[in-house]
């Protein structure tokens, strides 16, 4: 990081109390925004970027927006597009023409575009989610701690319901169960159909945790009725039925649809462990395939342990090759766990 003199330590002391800064407070603020981004440190640039647009200010707002959604393409997509989308409508010369350029490529990689327009209040929501998921990524849980509590207190439902949901999240990971249930009840009860749903699976597995089979059934049944596709709630929501309420058929159900999902490591994630649900209810043809199609999708979280298992299963069968074939890809798309143990294997299987 570079280094700052006591001045402009001073200002941006001043600027996140949230008092009025003059123009030039402002451009001084996003030239060190521009370094922060010129680093590295992507996160970090996006706080400071989204509180000059928070300033209302009518020229470097825009310009800032502009910033936060090349920063945050490839890492938060809908925050990157609600920014372009603002500096688009409201900037002016350069600043419009190359927001509408990059909203122009991200619909050239398959992104949706968003049909509304972007307000000020949600450009700065949406890049607290994005920087919080930047320090998340990086395991830097109070970063993204902070961030997702400022999401959660936007004025923008949708981006509110995200907020309480990723920082219930959070808190969860970090072993905060108490703060965890506390705002995860709060995201389930905004109604939001997706984070909501989201939020009810996350606190399913705390509740479960302490007991409280009757409070999870009730919570898995909700999430049930939401909105999962694209999120690793679908995948976690089928394997509590199955594993934790000896729902199996529901929990099958559930990683079926999870199978099916778009996002490739969420179909990855819902075919390994519909594959061990079937194989451990005697069904190896079904548990065989599922893992084959998981392996397939060579999504290292799931692929490699998907063909570290089918190669069991297809050892069971006297099938020498399909089982050096699955050890094999295991050492192509596995972690680095899985790729030793299938070297491991195929050196056993070569002797």
């Amino acid at each position: 990081m570079p280094s700052v003199d006591s001045g402009l330590f001073l200002l941006t002391l001043t600027l996140a109390a949230g008092k009025p800064g003059t123009p030039e407070n402002t451009e001084t603020i996003a030239q060190y925004a521009d370094e922060m981004l010129a680093v590295g440190n992507t996160a970090e640039a996006v706080d400071w970027y989204s509180r000059i647009v928070e300033g209302g200010e009518p020229e470097l707002g825009p310009q800032a927006a502009l910033q936060i959604g090349v920063a945050l393409m490839g890492d938060d997509n809908e925050a990157a597009q609600a920014a372009l989308r603002y500096a688009a409508e409201h900037g002016a010369g350069q600043v419009a023409e190359v927001a509408a350029r990059n909203l122009q490529v991200m619909a050239d990689h398959g992104i949706v575009a968003r049909p509304a327009p972007a307000t000020l209040e949600e450009v700065v929501g949406r890049a607290a989610l994005g920087r919080g998921r930047i320090w998340a990524a990086a395991n830097d849980l109070q970063g993204a701690i902070e961030a997702f509590d400022f999401a959660a207190g936007s004025p923008v439902a949708d981006v509110a319901a995200e907020g309480l949901t990723l920082l219930g999240s959070a808190l969860m990971m970090g072993g905060d169960q108490d703060a965890a249930v506390e705002v995860l009840n709060r995201a389930v009860a905004s109604g939001h159909r997706r984070f909501g749903a989201m939020a009810a699976v996350d606190l399913a597995m705390i509740v479960v945790d302490r007991g409280e089979r009757d409070h999870a059934s009730l919570l898995l049944r909700q999430a049930r009725d939401g909105d999962l596709a694209g999120t690793m709630a679908a995948v976690n929501l089928g394997v509590m039925l199955a594993r934790y309420l000896g729902d199996v058929d529901g929990g099958i159900t559930a990683l079926r649809t999870a199978a099916q999902d778009q996002v490739p490591v969420i179909a990855a994630g819902g075919l390994f462990n519909l594959a061990t649900l079937l194989e451990e209810n005697g069904d190896r043809t079904g548990a065989e395939q599922a893992y084959r199609d998981a392996a397939e999708l060579r999504q290292p979280m799931f692929s490699g342990k998907a063909a570290l298992n089918l190669a069991q299963l297809v050892s069971r069968r006297m099938d020498t090759v399909g089982e050096r074939a699955a050890y094999q890809l295991a050492a192509e798309v596995g972690d680095p766990n899985d790729q030793a143990q299938a070297r491991k294997m195929l050196v056993l299987l070569g002797g």
